[in-house]
């Protein structure tokens, strides 16, 4: 019964080292994108989402920022259970595409980015299809509903890859907190 253990702990172990390197190589990027349409345009504009991408390519969203004026929100991932009763699919409707789902946080310029994009609300969400270099990028956002009901759709936003912005040589990555040297805003 001891020699079962062993390939057991060695699984174990190579799992947790394995997760430790990935945690370690994580590296923060930052991709900007144009508005793919007229209603995207007149709603959020141009965007710059912070990410924090792992060795394994797990990629979490950390900060959205408006490109054309000055305005960062931090994010958060949150389940889809946040949304009441039915999630996601209540909200949006049984075809939406597989999201990641993040609040937009009150911090920073949070409160702005929600009276914009989902006006009424207090409280908002913007579910976003895979971010990834070279990939345009779906978002729908999700909103509160002022007289207490049920999390509705606000608006769905389209947009269009356009670049990523890179540090001078030789800077060290940016930590959540910190903006690359000459952010456009």
């Amino acid at each position: 019964m001891v020699h079962g253990l062993a390939p057991l702990t060695a699984a174990c172990a190579l799992m947790a080292a394995c997760s430790a390197a990935s945690s370690a190589q994580a590296t923060i990027r930052q991709y900007s994108y144009d508005p793919a349409d007229a209603g995207t345009r007149l709603a959020a504009g141009g965007v710059t989402f912070m990410v924090n991408q792992t060795l394994l390519g797990g990629v979490r969203v950390l900060k959205m920022r408006a490109t054309e004026a000055k305005a960062t929100a931090d994010l958060e991932r949150v389940d889809q259970g946040v949304l009441g009763q039915g999630g996601f699919a209540r909200a949006v409707g049984r075809d939406a595409p597989e999201n990641a789902l993040y609040q937009i946080r009150s911090s920073a310029e949070g409160p702005a980015f929600v009276a914009a994009l989902c006006p009424g609300s207090k409280r908002a969400w913007v579910a976003l299809s895979p971010v990834g270099y070279g990939e345009d990028l779906q978002a729908v956002v999700i909103g509160d509903d002022p007289s207490g009901g049920p999390a509705r759709k606000c608006r769905a936003l389209a947009f269009t890859f356009r670049g990523e912005w890179r540090l001078p040589a030789g800077s060290p990555p940016p930590t959540e907190a910190q903006e690359p040297p000459d952010f456009p805003n």
